[in-house]
């Protein structure tokens, strides 16, 4: 069962959208602009894991892991997600006129958790960076929200909305944390603009979707990738260098 979601939110860093690489690691953007305000999302993975619910059995598949092809696309084909922590950068862009955000919804795709991803497995070393704020969401309550910390019970948008001026930009960055379990989900941001209540969802970053995954004990292949998206086949099924908590490691 899927144990903890967690946001971070970085500020008014003004940071520029990486460029796209294998596996969503700071995958290209996606724009929502249909509404008084922009919302643009990318991935922000600098390292770590991507795991697909299926073990890879095409030759096309596993050539364009190897050959340094289009491992993206493969995730995409397979449906994969992030293992432990997917990291999302916003963008929030004024519009016209000022208004509040007051709340960023988290809408998981079904009601409960799934089995952790364990068919495939694809690393890329490293490690990221450390979050200066905390936001996190229980999974496993039937109508999770954003808290103030891993133990408490208040909602973060309770006591702090985002006021978004004219032509003004806020950056956030965001990491999606599971350690037993898998689920997909949607972001829905909620405002006030003249008084009236309104909604936007934010959209996924191109290319992608919201999911993560916690590390399964065991995978049906294991692969390890280079900056340049080249990766080869690891001895073993256990995920012990990436997952210390692995059993059997």
């Amino acid at each position: 069962m899927l144990t903890a979601l967690a946001l971070d939110v970085l500020g008014l860093s003004g940071e520029s959208a990486p460029s796209p690489s294998p596996t969503g690691a700071g995958a290209a953007s996606g724009t929502a602009s249909s509404g008084p305000f922009e919302v643009t999302a990318w991935m922000e993975n600098e390292a770590g894991c991507t795991a697909l619910p299926q073990r890879l059995s095409s030759p096309k598949d596993r050539a364009e892991l190897v050959s340094g092809g289009d491992v993206e696309a493969v995730v995409r084909r397979h449906s994969g997600a992030r293992v432990g922590d997917l990291v999302v950068g916003f963008t929030l862009e004024g519009g016209a006129r000022s208004l509040t955000i007051t709340s960023i919804d988290i809408e998981p795709a079904s009601p409960r958790a799934d089995p952790s991803f364990s068919g495939t497995l694809l690393c890329e070393p490293g490690a990221g960076g450390e979050p200066k704020i905390q936001m996190f969401a229980d999974l496993d309550r039937p109508n999770p929200v954003l808290v103030t910390g891993m133990a408490s019970a208040r909602p973060y948008f309770r006591e702090k909305v985002i006021t978004l001026q004219p032509g003004e930009q806020v950056n956030l960055s965001a990491t999606f944390r599971a350690e037993n379990g898998s689920r997909a989900f949607k972001l829905l941001i909620r405002y006030v603009q003249n008084g009236k209540e309104a909604t936007l969802p934010v959209p996924s970053p191109r290319g992608s979707r919201y999911a993560v995954t916690g590390f399964a004990t065991r995978y049906g292949a294991v692969y390890e990738g280079s900056p340049g998206g080249v990766y080869r086949r690891v001895e073993g099924a256990r995920p012990c260098r990436w997952s210390p908590t692995s059993q059997g490691c």
